[in-house]
């Protein structure tokens, strides 16, 4: 680490508090695009962080021009913020430079997201330090190329791969501190993994860290959340939980004291990374590999967006509490999900010898066979249950409290999924169905970790049950 110290500075009012979600920016098209801002606005997202790799693809222009005149002119609610994705920008030989002739056309725009007042200046994120000095930063920060003066930018970005970060040490922010309006930790999104994240599904703890340093030095913070990590694509092949990782952070991320000013769901189209919760359009998403296991029409995961909202609506309203957290929309009794892996643990898929996409994922002996569950009800749901339903069989019951509940039940067996909330007199209320069986073999010829996601809808039709055996 360099020598030279930034200057601290402090932001001058307190953040409205938003969720965004982290968008990939890829070859989409303008009605695609559309649809994805109007799905996110729906789901009470508050905008998204436009994670932008290289920005001199055209690609990157022509989702950009789609997207900003339509939000502003449609959902003036949504605001739309920069991603740098350095690690991306750096492989395809891009400097944080190259971003700033974007930078300058679109941070005026009505549809752009702003810091807090009284500044207002344009809210910009990273994913990745870009292995760049503090002098670069802030040589960057300082230049009119990016921004209309010097240093008007509101700066919360990801240097969560710097040293002494998730220490909260004093030599960090001596050394970064006047780089930073706030900050964003991507890796404790999920439990551990190669010395990055929590020590069990929903931990907070390493953020808890970060934000409380970040705090005595008068900086915001946001929080990544999100339900997992499961790629097997792109020569990596790895699993980080997943389960009831999602609700748990929802729960601690509410409790948080000092509490986040933003939260970041993490994603809303990545589907190589399965930790998406909107669409995946075909013309973004070519690649072979993950097409085994991370498709719309294989794996959707907008059953998620309801309780998302949820959840939104209660980090906005400075809840401390996940039993705050009500049924998201004004027409529902109930807000919630089912989510499970297809195959079982004990599951031996015939091409495991041949390595590569085809191998166990890193972390495999992590993953559980059970049915992963959320509801949100209010205060008139006394004596609501929801019942967890495997192959046939009630293999769990929960008493449902007013706020989220949630929780995962073993026993499950190859066969159709069900969630079954029922009120007191045991009617049916709502009913989450119509996923993909558990199998008994290895359909998809890989340890497929990517979840199914069963939202709550008047379909309770169990589904498909596919071959079980490797077709490949």
């Amino acid at each position: 680490m360099a020598a030279a110290t930034s200057v601290l500075y402090f932001p001058d009012a307190a953040a409205a508090k938003a969720v965004f979600a982290h968008y990939m920016v890829g070859t989409t098209t303008e009605t695609h695009v559309h649809t994805d801002v109007d799905d996110a606005a729906a789901a009470g997202l508050d905008g998204f962080a436009l994670n932008i790799g290289d920005p001199r693809q055209s690609f990157v222009t022509d989702t950009l021009s789609y997207m900003f005149d339509y939000t502003a002119s449609n959902h003036p609610d949504f605001h739309l913020l920069f991603s740098l994705d350095l690690a991306a920008a750096g492989g395809a030989g891009a400097t944080l430079t190259d971003f700033n002739a974007l930078l300058k056309q679109y941070t005026s725009h009505a549809a752009y997201a702003r810091g807090p007042a009284p500044d207002e200046y344009p809210f910009v994120s990273t994913f990745s330090d870009g292995g760049l000095t503090n002098e670069t930063w802030d040589e960057w920060r300082g230049s009119t190329d990016a921004f209309a003066e010097p240093n008007a930018v509101y700066l919360v970005p990801d240097f969560d791969g710097t040293a002494g970060y998730y220490d909260g040490a004093d030599g960090w922010w001596d050394y970064w501190g006047g780089v930073v309006d706030g900050l964003f930790s991507w890796e404790a999104a999920w439990p551990e993994r190669a010395g990055l994240g929590g020590a069990f599904p929903g931990d907070t703890g390493p953020d808890e860290v970060v934000s409380k340093a970040a705090e005595a030095r008068g900086k915001d913070y946001m929080i990544g959340l999100s339900p997992l990590q499961y790629k097997d694509a792109y020569n990596t092949n790895l699993y980080r939980p997943g389960e009831l990782n999602l609700p748990e952070r929802m729960k601690n991320i509410l409790k948080m004291n000092p509490a986040p000013e933003y939260a970041q769901v993490i994603t809303w189209n990545d589907g190589p990374e399965s930790h998406y919760i909107g669409n995946l359009w075909p013309e973004q998403n070519t690649d072979v590999d993950p097409a085994r296991y991370a498709t719309t029409s294989l794996a959707p995961h907008d059953g998620w967006q309801p309780l998302i909202g949820s959840f939104a609506a209660a980090f906005r309203a400075n809840a401390s509490s996940a039993s705050a957290m009500r049924p998201f929309g004004s027409a529902e009794t109930v807000t919630g999900a089912l989510w499970y892996k297809t195959i079982l643990q004990s599951t031996t898929c015939p091409l495991e010898g041949n390595g590569g996409v085809y191998a166990k994922p890193d972390g495999f002996d992590k993953g559980e066979d059970v049915l992963n569950w959320a509801v949100v009800v209010g205060e008139d749901a006394e004596g609501w249950k929801a019942n967890l339903i495997s192959d046939g069989e009630q293999i769990g019951s929960v008493e449902l409290v007013a706020g989220l509940n949630y929780g995962k039940a073993e026993g499950v067996k190859a066969g159709f999924q069900r969630l079954e909330v029922v009120d007191a007199d045991g009617k049916t209320v709502r009913v989450a169905a119509g996923g993909r069986c558990v199998s008994t073999g290895c359909p998809d010829c890989i340890y497929n970790m990517n979840p199914q996601v069963v939202g709550f809808s008047d379909n309770e039709s169990d589904g498909e049950c596919p071959d079980p055996d490797c077709s490949q």
